[in-house]
């Protein structure tokens, strides 16, 4: 269990966890929108669910030269899919029959899975190490603002540095990333329009240093928030190109945050303010994903991922 860190730097963790799970959608689509990314994510975990609960198979099927094999694949439904992401089941059902055609999915008796093809291809393995540089950038990012004190000590062999375990990685990554998504369907209403608000924070707050979380000793009070004044608006347009989202859909679904005051129309542009910040489902999910966040690398320290990683920075300051 993660001690309870400072309000500032859960507000920064935050952050960070939303750049971070952003990025990681845009990566893992094959070329698609967010939403068919996010679809193929849950798709994908369910496949390798019983991978990622046992340890052995984990180790067995870590590395990009490791791929499992369709026999432990196991399918899932399309309705079990659209309501792990609270989306209409025809929305689901409609985007996944065009990935089918892709060849990115393939149905079987009783699902869908993603079957090893894709997971294998030259684009996938840019992907996957894409992936993995950035879950292994925000380890050191939190790091840097005194989260992941107390994580377990590795336990397990090291890994070869030459050969790492990309795909483990990004099964354990993954399921951090759909836990993240849950709450904003739930809370904002629909999964589009929590993209969109995702992106709009992002937006916002991505030129804002590390060190910048508000009131350090401050409670979750609009007031001990990061001020407004440091925050900059984002355009329809500019949202739009990097969801990959119509500017249509994203004006749309906008107009409908402002009339429900998620966020703010500040002049041509769209603003979350502190006061939006300081609302209890979003102090939950800053809550929530400190243990979120926790979970995901202490499951990484488990397999002395986090081990290798520091020793790699160790040596390349040795290096300097």
């Amino acid at each position: 269990m993660a001690r309870e860190a400072p309000h500032n730097s859960m507000r920064v963790a935050g952050r960070l966890a939303n750049a971070f799970a952003l990025d990681l959608v845009k990566l893992g689509g094959f070329g698609r929108d967010v939403v068919d990314a996010l679809l193929l994510a849950a798709i994908s975990q369910a496949n390798v669910a019983q991978i990622t609960r046992s340890p052995e198979l984990q180790r067995t099927y870590a590395t990009l030269d490791q791929p499992p094999p369709d026999e432990l694949r196991r399918p899932v439904s399309i309705s079990a899919v659209a309501n792990s992401l609270r989306i209409p089941f025809e929305t689901a059902r409609r985007r996944i029959a065009v990935l089918i055609e892709l060849g990115v999915v393939k149905t079987m008796p009783r699902g869908v899975i993603i079957p090893t093809g894709p997971v294998s291809s030259p684009f996938y393995r840019i992907m996957a190490e894409a992936h993995y540089k950035l879950v292994r950038d925000l380890y050191f990012r939190l790091r840097g603002i005194g989260l992941l004190e107390d994580l377990p000590r590795p336990n397990g062999p090291p890994f070869d540095p030459e050969n790492p375990p990309v795909r483990l990685v990004i099964r354990l990554s993954s399921d951090y990333l759909l836990r993240l998504a849950e709450p904003i369907s739930l809370h904002v209403g629909d999964l589009v329009s929590g993209l969109i608000m995702m992106q709009v924070v992002q937006a916002n707050t991505e030129h804002l240093p590390d060190t910048e979380g508000g009131d350090a000793d401050g409670d979750w009070s609009a007031e001990a928030f990061v001020p407004d004044h440091l925050r900059k608006p984002v355009r329809v347009a500019s949202i739009s190109e990097r969801l990959g989202i119509p500017q249509e859909t994203v004006r749309r679904h906008l107009t409908r945050l402002v009339q429900e005051d998620r966020c703010d129309r500040v002049g041509d542009g769209y603003l979350l303010t502190s006061r939006h910040f300081a609302r209890p489902p979003f102090i939950q999910f800053l809550v929530d994903n400190q243990s979120h966040l926790h979970r995901l690398y202490s499951g990484l320290a488990d397999f002395s991922v986090l081990s290798e990683w520091e020793r790699e920075i160790l040596a390349l300051r040795g290096a300097a």
